[in-house]
């Protein structure tokens, strides 16, 4: 029995290297100022400030700043960035310019003079989706992750899902050399036109991060299913870690079955909210699947030569925020896989740089930002710049170390409170000598620690001959773990269906029927009440859970003996699978050929609306 549980744990250790050493998490010599002595409370300080400066730009009555061409994945930026610094930093600062102000102007269809109404692509609508979430989260507001819900719904009358490519039902008519089982979890960006095929992979990204945030939030499968279908769509046909000159496509061709070809290098933006997603998922599901593709991905976009200079400053300079959704789009996956040093030092090494840079090119003096990381353009403000320096500044903010004590702004505005009350706590790893090398050590303490654990229970089985153990410790375990399912009950949705207009290729194409208007169905899940306190249980839930991951451990009486009993458990079972045979790995919801993705740009469509200030990019 012995021989049998070393041999499994020297396999499993095998394995763990060979997967760790596929991941390049060096952190490249070319990168320069990859450290930053700023205080945790300097850094929220500096984000707080650029927060107060996109705020004194707003004008009331239209919910945005007005400098410049302001396009609407521009707004829900800022709403997202302002949310998360609140969020971040367990403070309320922005939640009156957020709820009061801007997202109700959205849902009214009220912003930039009623010519948001006229807004109908899908990348745009699922932004605001994200936008929605942010504020349900910072300010524990249920009634706008129902808004959430409903743009969810809406964006799935254009989207494919697995079981509905599999019989050639689609939303709209066309021909395809794609098979059958290809195109599930692809979304057309148009709301509206249903002769328009366009299908981009901002789109797809920006779904799959709504999708992964309602699943998580709401604990409601079909969001989770949307999101692992399009996941999977977007890495077959739109991803591609292994090019030099576009690693994302950004736009895909239904005919063709095909990525169409590149008039340009990618943004950000196509890639960004889908590390978001991703990241999500693959910590909701536990896939090794979707961790993986994280992996492969992270440590590729970080060194993508067409986004970055020599010294691996991101050099992307648009007319709208895109950059930021990177950074937002890693910090998650940081935030999310803390057990992962390697990753973690890459990580905090890329944003730091980016920081430094900002910092030291981009500051225009007056707590703006130009949108050049590298100081190009004129020293005024900038919503764009701002927008994407505030996501940055809110990222060197959460990867600074805790051992700082507090902060207070001064403004009119309002203050802000501790950092001691940041609800995440970080720890700024550095790279080990080479991760093939911390994989075999992780590897051989793993072996060991087990070993230790079958003497010790060798030496119990001794003692049970001369002194039986009660066993009152398993319904203790059993109602501890039934205790995080009841936090989510009262956010579990009723039960609903979601309907797709379907075209079946063996038929003629009909028309859509209908001119979509996204404001109208919004209306409908509009919650005009005052949410109750606390309205939505679990989003403390997930903040306590993430605190938990980097928080010491305090025994009490009976830890030891439930540690005990655990290994127990653990070899004994292990002693009977060497015998007779492991089992099966674990299914999981959405495999293989269930999964799918996407994407949309905004380069290629524009919006004809009167109001020049609010476009599509």
């Amino acid at each position: 029995m012995l021989r049998s549980i070393l041999a499994l744990c020297f396999l499993a250790t095998l394995v763990f290297q060979s997967h760790v050493s596929a991941q390049d998490y060096s952190v490249p010599p070319w990168w320069q100022n990859t450290s930053s002595s700023d205080s945790r409370a300097d850094r929220l300080s500096t984000a707080w400030k650029a927060a107060s400066e996109i705020q004194s730009k707003i004008v009331a009555s239209r919910g945005i700043p007005t400098d410049h061409t302001i396009y609407y994945s521009t707004v829900s930026s800022m709403v997202i960035a302002l949310a998360f610094l609140d969020y971040r930093s367990r403070n309320d600062s922005w939640q009156s310019q957020i709820i009061d102000d801007t997202l109700p102007l959205y849902e009214a269809g009220k912003l930039e003079q009623d010519s948001l109404d006229d807004e109908n692509f899908n990348r745009d609508i699922a932004d605001y989706g994200l936008a929605e979430v942010a504020a349900g989260l910072a300010y524990n507001d249920s009634g706008r992750l129902n808004i959430a819900k409903g743009i969810f719904d809406t964006v799935y009358n254009d989207f494919v899902p697995a079981a509905a490519a599999a019989d050639e039902k689609y939303p709209r008519a066309f021909n395809t050399t794609c098979g059958s089982s290809e195109l599930g979890g692809l979304v057309f960006d148009s709301q509206t036109n249903a002769t328009d095929l366009s299908i981009y992979s901002n789109g797809i990204a920006s779904w799959i991060a709504l999708g992964a945030r309602l699943s998580e939030l709401l604990n409601n499968s079909t969001f989770l299913t949307a999101a692992e279908q399009s996941i999977q769509f977007m890495h077959t046909h739109m991803i591609d870690v292994n090019s030099t000159s576009a690693i994302v496509s950004d736009r895909f061709d239904v005919t063709s079955c095909s990525p169409l070809p590149q008039a340009s290098i990618p943004t950000t933006y196509d890639i960004g909210p889908y590390i978001e997603g991703l990241s999500i998922v693959a910590n909701v599901t536990k896939n090794p699947t979707y961790i993986d593709m994280l992996d492969d991905i992270v440590t590729t976009v970080v060194r993508f030569p067409g986004w970055h200079n020599n010294n691996g400053v991101l050099i992307e300079d648009l007319s709208w925020p895109s950059k930021g959704t990177l950074i937002r789009g890693l910090l998650e996956a940081r935030l999310r896989n803390p057990s992962n040093s390697a990753m973690v030092a890459l990580i905090d090494s890329y944003i730091t740089v980016q920081y430094n840079t900002l910092r030291q090119n981009a500051l225009t003096g007056n707590n703006s930002y130009k949108s050049s990381w590298l100081g190009n353009g004129a020293a005024e403000y900038s919503t764009t710049g701002s927008v994407d320096a505030l996501d940055l500044l809110n990222a060197a903010f959460v990867i600074a170390p805790t051992n700082t004590s507090s902060v207070t702004p001064t403004s009119t505005t309002s203050a802000i409170s501790s950092t001691n009350s940041v609800h995440r706590t970080q720890k700024h790893a550095s790279a080990n000598i080479g991760t093939i090398v911390g994989a075999a050590v992780g590897g051989t303490v793993a072996v060991a620690t087990l070993f230790l654990g079958l003497c010790f229970y060798q030496r119990r089985r001794r003692r049970a001959r001369e002194m039986p153990i009660s066993d009152d410790s398993k319904s203790d375990i059993t109602n501890a773990r039934r205790k995080a399912p009841a936090l989510r009950a009262g956010l579990i949705p009723e039960p609903f269906t979601m309907t797709t207009p379907a075209h079946d290729r063996s038929t003629s194409p009909t028309e859509k029927g209908r001119s979509q208007q996204r404001m109208a169905l919004l209306h409908e899940y509009r919650d005009n009440g005052t949410p109750s306190s606390p309205s939505i249980p679990l989003i403390a839930a997930i903040g306590d859970s993430a605190d938990a991951q980097n928080r010491p451990a305090v025994g009490d009486s009976n830890a030891l003996h439930i540690l005990e009993r655990r290994l127990d458990s653990l070899i004994h079972t292990l002693a009977i699978q060497g015998e007779n045979g492991a089992s099966d790995p674990p299914e999981y919801d959405g495999n293989g050929a269930d999964h799918v993705s996407r994407r949309g740009d905004p380069n290629a469509l524009g919006d004809t609306h009167a109001d020049p200030t609010m476009q599509n990019p």
